[in-house]
């Protein structure tokens, strides 16, 4: 079964859910999957380029499931095609901090860094593996509403399995974000309960630097404690939708891509109600 499918086939939440509600603005998470607004403006670059950079990656890891030898060349020349296909299916897209071009070049160099950083001794086991699982609560309580996600590759190396997710960054990640990452907890949640028990889950992240792109790889693990608390922060989530208690985040980091800018401008006065005092 595809997440499409999963998505498909009853309420749920999922990460990106959980994190666009809880940690990136409520009100984007409103406009956009609760009130179903059209979004507006250009599709940020960073969107388009994540998405040509993880189908590049599905290339590489296929390539090393089956035992495949891929060089930098074939891969560079792929990462352009999709990337400029990506741009093509996207539409209008915003590359804030320059051309079309050079955000390709940025994408081949990255790729190269991924491809040169490999472990020859590491084990593809899957890749985008769905799942869909339930989510309980410290007390016993299973939430109505599973979790589904994918996640991007499972990787064994000397008996130790881990869930590797694929990023690019314009920063290194700091201890906390990745102790406290909401991802993976959701990842191992998902991938514990259907595909087998894991070791880890690590960000395998290429840091986008001025000089030359620089490969990181983020480790750590989690716990039933984690998963119980994640089931928790569904439960508020639930709470929050049902008294519609969405509010705008306009600090946030977010604010600079979205898309429903013009809608938060005046949800305020969409808000408001006027009452009429009879003489």
């Amino acid at each position: 079964m595809t997440l499409m499918q999963l998505k498909d086939e009853r309420a749920h939440w999922s990460y990106s859910s959980l994190n666009g509600l809880l940690g990136v603005c409520s009100l984007q998470w409103a406009f956009e999957r609760y009130w179903q607004v059209p979004p507006s403006g250009k599709v940020p670059g960073a969107l388009t380029f994540g998405s040509a950079y993880h189908r590049a990656q599905e290339y590489l890891a296929t390539a090393r499931m089956e035992n495949r030898q891929i060089n930098e060349k074939d891969l560079r020349e792929l990462f352009d095609t999709v990337f400029h296909r990506q741009v093509e299916e996207d539409g209008d897209v915003d590359f804030a901090d320059g051309d079309i071009e050079s955000a390709a070049s940025q994408g081949r160099d990255v790729i190269a860094c991924a491809l040169a950083n490999t472990d020859p001794e590491e084990r593809v086991l899957a890749i985008n593996h769905a799942f869909c699982v339930p989510l309980t609560k410290a007390d016993g309580t299973t939430l109505v509403k599973p979790l589904i996600g994918e996640a991007d590759c499972i990787v064994e190396k000397a008996g130790k399995r881990t869930v590797v997710d694929w990023k690019t960054s314009g920063t290194r990640y700091s201890d906390q974000k990745i102790r406290t990452s909401l991802q993976a907890s959701a990842m191992l949640l998902g991938v514990n309960r259907t595909f087998g028990a894991v070791d880890a889950f690590a960000f395998d992240v290429v840091v986008k630097l001025k000089k030359a792109p620089a490969f990181e790889r983020y480790v750590t693990t989690r716990g039933e404690n984690d998963f119980a608390r994640l089931a928790a922060l569904a439960a508020a989530a639930d709470r929050i939708v049902a008294a519609e208690a969405f509010a705008p985040n306009d600090t946030g980091f977010a604010c600079a891509g979205c898309r429903y800018k013009a809608a938060c401008k005046t949800w305020h006065c969409d808000q408001a109600r006027v009452v009429s005092v009879a003489a």
